[in-house]
């Protein structure tokens, strides 16, 4: 009795937290940051260098990056700004995007999908993203899960990385 409880102990652990909405958290010990996952979204991929997962929608629809990566000369900054380039070369109509030291966020269009990116600086250097890419027609219901999500992107638990305080969510693309 007592062994299997601990092993009902340690494979909780390796679960996800799923809140009551359905909503579960997705936290990344590499780079020390952690955002909340929509319901219906699936795992699919996790990276082999631990920097991040994919995740899909249920109809398969949508699909969700979350990454950490290494800030380069310029900090989070030019990161972004790179990025946003590299997706207006791969056809992105970028229509918003908003960057300060601490957070960046842009949102485009591209054919029937839309894009929406959120980054923050982490501890250490470091930089978290999710990228979401969903069906354009779908707009106003995932509204509210970009806000959400852009709230929950954060860095870890004891982290003394305080970046500029974000506005709500930014409007997507229409």
């Amino acid at each position: 009795m007592r062994y299997a409880l601990l092993l009902i102990a340690g494979l909780c652990t390796v679960c996800p937290a799923v809140a009551a909405d359905g909503w579960t958290s997705y936290s990344n010990p590499r780079f020390g940051y952690s955002a909340e996952v929509p319901p219906g979204f699936m795992l699919t991929q996790e990276s082999d260098n631990g920097d991040g997962a994919t995740f899909q929608s249920q109809d398969g629809r949508a699909r969700l990056l979350l990454f950490g990566a290494f800030a380069e000369d310029g900090g989070l900054s030019a990161d972004a700004h790179r990025r946003i380039a590299w997706d207006k070369q791969d056809g992105w109509k970028i229509t918003y995007e908003k960057v300060t030291p601490g957070w960046a966020s842009y949102s485009g269009s591209r054919a029937a999908s839309i894009l929406y990116v959120r980054a923050v600086m982490l501890c250490d250097g470091g930089l978290a993203y999710f990228q979401l890419k969903y069906p354009r027609a779908a707009l106003k219901d995932y509204d509210r899960l970009v806000s959400r999500m852009v709230r929950s992107l954060r860095p870890a638990t004891g982290c003394n990385q305080t970046p500029d305080t974000p506005p709500g969510a930014a409007p997507n693309a229409g």
